[in-house]
């Protein structure tokens, strides 16, 4: 039985053998409240809060943002939903040096996720992380490495996984109905041209926001409203662009259907071809990996990504989504429904569910997590999971990078064939803000830790935050 099934079926995955060592829940009965420290809390951060907050044996009792007006904002919610005021801090590592936290959410920009994750594993705490899972595929091999070592419960934040249509989806395809599967496509199309992001110009940073630790290990950049907030992610030094944002979403299902590990080879192409701002990464790309042999097929398996900023057409008259190309027929899926069609075209089955599980997906992607917390279970979007199909991903986005074919080794994570491709692999960090230098135990030394942190950017040195009256 594969991992998928079983927990599908609900049969014990400690029984199987995929179990991390996982540590006791210290203080936590199954009487009493998770109590959860919530880090960055901007948009998806805060919708995240609000999905812990809805259930009744969960409590966030801490917040933290490097933005001072997020901070406030957010733990004045809090407050008003639970009656509770939670502390409020400017640096992650005082939250996690607190001994009364059982479980953290980290919803930073992507090249925080991964180097927090380490860290709050590290200090013996659960992990919901928001996808996808790092900035580059070395923090995310550290970040799953310290929750094994620590015995972390983890969960990558791909909420649409537990939408109904998604299941159903995943379902058909374990059939067999659609037969052998010789190829995936997935995309996304919009059209932002020529505009895009604009071009403002760089200024000082807003006096809310602490700009330096907002970049952390990130190279420093003069200040522009347009690398900040929410369109960080359309510059490489902060994320991974459409690619990188939205493929974790789109592509979970194809992994979870065929049971995907690691492509052996990969290629791209594409640029800033149409939109005429100051964003980096790809408006227009196409990429396409290859994987070994599908079960029971001598032949390579394809998935192909297509993304067209330009226009809104999509394939199949659709903006977004994914398809499985089968010998016997096809199945179309976006987020709210899909439609099965035979060999030769015609519709079989048309499915768009008839209650709001997309609307839930996110308090449902919390259940399982918070739940995986009290029965030591593994869930089901992992970080070991998650940093498959995020390595995926950024393998097409390096791929684009160099305009090569590349060969993937997934055991040692390297390019076999081009040390220019290597260099993507990982990053140079500023001084003082590598995950060692934050404190993160690596290797032989990567085991449980005291809690205590060290590191010449001390927050209530530099940076004093301002809270205002709660």
């Amino acid at each position: 039985m594969k991992r998928r099934d079983a927990l599908k079926t609900g049969v014990s995955l400690a029984a199987l053998g995929y179990l991390y060592p996982l540590r006791s829940m210290a203080g936590v009965s199954a009487n009493d409240k998770i109590q959860v420290g919530c880090i960055g809390l901007g948009g998806m951060g805060r919708g995240d809060m609000r999905d812990f907050l809805s259930h009744d044996d969960c409590e966030v009792v801490a917040v933290c943002d490097v933005d001072e007006n997020h901070l406030n904002e957010s733990r004045d919610e809090v407050k008003e939903k639970s009656g509770k005021t939670p502390d409020a801090y400017g640096d992650f590592r005082e939250l996690l040096a607190r001994d009364d936290i059982d479980a953290v959410m980290i919803g930073t920009p992507d090249h925080w996720h991964c180097p927090i994750a380490a860290l709050a594993c590290q200090s013996g705490r659960h992990v919901y992380v928001e996808k996808p899972l790092g900035q580059n595929i070395h923090e995310a091999r550290l970040a799953v490495d310290s929750a094994k070592a620590n015995g972390c419960i983890t969960q990558m934040g791909t909420q649409v996984h537990q939408t109904e249509n998604y299941h159903r989806a995943v379902d058909l395809v374990k059939t067999g109905k659609l037969g052998e599967i010789s190829k995936v496509r997935f995309w996304i199309a919009s059209n932002n041209a020529p505009e895009g992001l604009g071009n403002p110009p760089d200024t000082e940073p807003p006096e809310e926001l602490n700009y330096d630790f907002w970049l952390g290990g990130a190279p420093m950049r003069p200040y522009n409203v347009k690398r900040s907030h929410f369109s960080w992610r359309y510059f490489w030094d902060y994320g991974g662009g459409w690619l990188g944002d939205m493929g974790c979403h789109i592509l979970d299902p194809v992994f979870w259907a065929l049971d995907l590990d690691m492509p052996n080879k990969v290629t791209a192409m594409g640029g800033r071809y149409v939109l005429h701002d100051i964003g980096e990464v790809p408006d227009t790309q196409e990429a396409i990996w290859q994987f070994p042999p599908l079960e029971g097929r001598k032949e390579p398996f394809q998935i192909v990504w297509s993304l067209t900023a330009g226009n809104e057409q999509g394939i199949e008259s659709q903006g977004r989504g994914f398809m499985f190309c089968g010998t016997e027929g096809t199945l179309l899926v976006d987020y709210g429904f899909y439609k099965h069609f035979d060999k030769k075209g015609e519709l079989v089955e048309e499915f768009r569910p008839e209650d709001d599980s997309l609307g839930n997906a996110g308090k449902n992607h919390k259940r399982e997590f918070l739940d995986g917390i009290r029965t030591n279970t593994r869930t089901s979007c992992d970080i070991e999971y998650g940093h498959k199909l995020t390595t995926v991903l950024h393998t097409g986005n390096i791929a684009t990078r160099v305009c090569k074919v590349l060969d993937w080794d997934g055991e040692k994570e390297q390019f076999t064939n081009d040390q220019e491709a290597n260099k993507y692999v990982s990053r140079d960090y500023r001084e003082g803000w590598s995950p060692k230098e934050l404190g993160l135990k690596v290797g032989d030394a990567m085991t449980k830790s005291d809690k205590a942190f060290t590191s010449p950017h001390s927050y209530k040195e530099r940076y004093p935050i301002r809270l205002r009256e709660a």
